[in-house]
């Protein structure tokens, strides 16, 4: 069965792939290409379960597991999918939740709405395309902390080489040749540890933060599973 790892680039979707073994790593450019094309397990490191004010658990949770809290940043609440500019978003999650909108969380807004739109669209997909955080699966990988970002030279090596063991030589080689602008170096980083942990929800070992996972108001489930 195909599986996969997503994680947002700045040319669409960063993916990689694992059939049975046989590894590969593309650029998608919708997340409808990707559930077309993917049958199994989809890990994808985008906030999925979307709160109406007030904070998710799962993100408490994953801060918690990564050991790195800056790196899991506050779901934005569903009031704020759709507009145009961050001060314009900041201001209606201020009146709907008392807490602005950080602009992390405002630059990856149109890709929330595209995979909010697909699962809303058949929730039945909440069974494979789940929700997954790269630095609470490289926690997890360590069995601690890791001590560099993932934006440093000793990060990405921190990190290669945790997958390494699973992986080989692939997270180095993938995405080679591919423009800066369309791919950073730490998208494919994170599409391989949420291919890690896409093996995991497969085998049935992955754990859910929180277990069990609390429905949205469209009924998605709001946990990141590791």
């Amino acid at each position: 069965m195909l599986i996969a790892g997503v994680d947002g680039c700045p040319a669409g979707w960063a993916v990689a792939l694992d059939h049975g073994g046989d590894l590969r790593f593309e650029i998608v450019p919708t997340i409808a290409d990707v559930i077309a094309r993917v049958p199994g397990i989809i890990g994808i490191d985008i906030p999925i379960g979307l709160p109406e004010s007030g904070a998710r658990a799962a993100d408490r949770l994953a801060r918690q597991a990564s050991g790195r809290p800056s790196s899991v940043f506050p779901t934005p609440v569903r009031g704020v999918l759709g507009l145009a500019t961050h001060a314009e978003a900041s201001a209606r999650h201020r009146a709907i939740d008392g807490r602005g909108l950080t602009i992390q969380a405002f630059g990856i807004l149109p890709r929330i709405a595209e995979v909010d739109a697909a699962l809303r669209a058949d929730l039945r997909l909440v069974e494979r395309v789940i929700e997954v955080h790269p630095e609470v699966t490289f926690a997890t990988m360590a069995g601690r902390r890791l001590a560099h970002s993932k934006k440093t030279r000793e990060g990405r090596a921190e990190r290669l080489a945790l997958l390494a063991p699973d992986f080989g030589d692939a997270p180095a080689t993938a995405g080679t040749g591919i423009l800066r602008r369309h791919l950073a170096p730490d998208d494919v980083l994170d599409a391989f540890a949420a291919l890690w942990t896409a093996r995991r929800i497969a085998s049935g070992t992955s754990r859910s933060l929180p277990d069990p996972p609390p429905l949205d108001a469209a009924g998605l489930p709001m946990a990141v599973r590791v």
